[in-house]
C-alpha cells in the first residue's frame, strides 16, 4: 500500500511539473504574439529578468508582507484560543458569541480601514490589525464547531468523573477539536496574506506587495505586478505548509487515518 501511495505521489508531482511547464510555454507564446497579453500579464522571460535585476527590492516587499501576515495570524490565534478557553469555563458564552461573529463578516473589511487608521495610525500596526480581523473568524468558528461536535457521551463521562476544567480543556477539548482547529488555520493562512495585501493598498505603506500591486496596476508595470502576485502565492503556500507540518506533528492520529481513507 505504501509503495502504491508513493508511486501515486510521484506521478502527481511529475504531472504538476509538466502542467506548469506547459502553462509557461503557452504564456510566453501569447505574450510574444499579443501585445495586450504582454501589457496585462507580462511574460515568463521578462518576469525572470526583473527578478534577477531587482530581486532585492521585491524580497524586501515580500518580507514586510510576510511579517504583517504572520503577526496578524498569530494574534488572531491568540484571541481565538483565549475566547474559546473562556467559553469552556462559560459554555453559554460561545453560543452568545457565534452569531455576533457571523454577523460581523457581513461588514466589508475595506470600510473599516479609516477606523484602523484612527486607532493605530498609518503604520504597520493598522495593517496587522486588519490582517488579524480577516484571519480571526475561520479559526474561532472552526474551533467552536470542533468543540460542538465532541460526543455527548464523552462530555457526560467527564461530568460523571467530575474532571477538572484544565484537564477537560487540554486533554479532551483541544485534542478532539484539533482537526477543526487546523482546518481553520489553513483557511486563515491564505486569508492572512490576502489581508496583509489588502490592508497595504487600502491603508497605504512605504513597502509591501500590496503597494506593488496597487502602483503597478496604475502605471502598467506588468513585470512588477506579476512578480508580486507570484510572491504572494508563495507566501500563502509557505504559511499553509508550515501549518500542515504542525498538524502532521500534533495531529498524526487523524492525519494518517485521512490519508489511509484517501482524503
Amino acid at each position: 500500500m505504501k509503495t502504491l501511495a508513493n508511486i501515486k505521489s510521484i506521478k502527481n508531482f511529475v504531472l504538476t511539473i509538466l502542467a506548469v511547464i506547459l502553462l509557461l510555454i503557452i504564456w510566453q507564446y501569447f505574450s510574444d504574439t499579443h501585445k495586450i497579453v504582454r501589457l496585462l500579464a507580462s511574460s515568463p522571460k521578462e518576469i525572470y529578468y526583473y527578478f534577477v535585476n531587482d530581486g532585492v527590492s521585491l524580497l524586501k516587499a515580500t518580507g514586510m508582507t510576510l511579517f504583517e501576515a504572520v503577526m496578524g495570524l498569530l494574534i488572531a490565534m491568540f484571541f481565538s484560543f483565549s475566547l474559546m478557553i473562556l467559553g469552556f469555563y462559560k459554555p453559554k458564552f460561545i453560543d452568545f458569541l457565534l452569531p455576533l461573529m457571523i454577523t460581523s463578516q457581513v461588514i466589508p473589511l475595506i470600510v473599516l480601514a479609516p477606523l484602523f487608521i484612527l486607532l493605530f495610525g498609518i503604520g504597520v500596526k493598522s495593517k496587522i490589525a486588519m490582517t488579524t480581523l480577516m484571519s480571526f473568524f475561520p479559526i474561532f468558528v472552526n474551533f467552536a464547531v470542533g468543540y460542538k461536535s465532541i460526543s455527548s457521551d464523552i462530555l457526560n463521562t467527564l461530568y460523571v468523573y467530575n474532571a477538572k476544567t484544565t484537564f477537560k480543556i487540554f486533554r479532551v477539548y483541544f485534542p478532539l477539536s484539533m482537526p477543526s482547529i487546523m482546518a481553520g488555520l489553513k483557511i486563515s493562512a491564505t486569508l492572512a496574506v490576502i489581508g496583509a495585501i489588502v490592508s497595504e493598498f487600502t491603508i497605504g505603506t512605504k513597502i509591501g506587495l500590496g503597494k506593488n500591486v496597487f502602483i503597478c496596476a496604475k502605471k502598467l508595470m506588468p513585470e512588477v505586478m506579476m512578480c508580486s502576485l507570484i510572491m504572494a502565492i508563495l507566501l500563502g503556500m509557505v504559511i499553509y505548509s508550515l501549518i500542515y507540518l504542525i498538524e502532521w506533528k500534533f495531529g498524526k492520529w487523524y492525519v494518517t487515518q485521512k490519508e489511509h481513507n484517501g482524503f
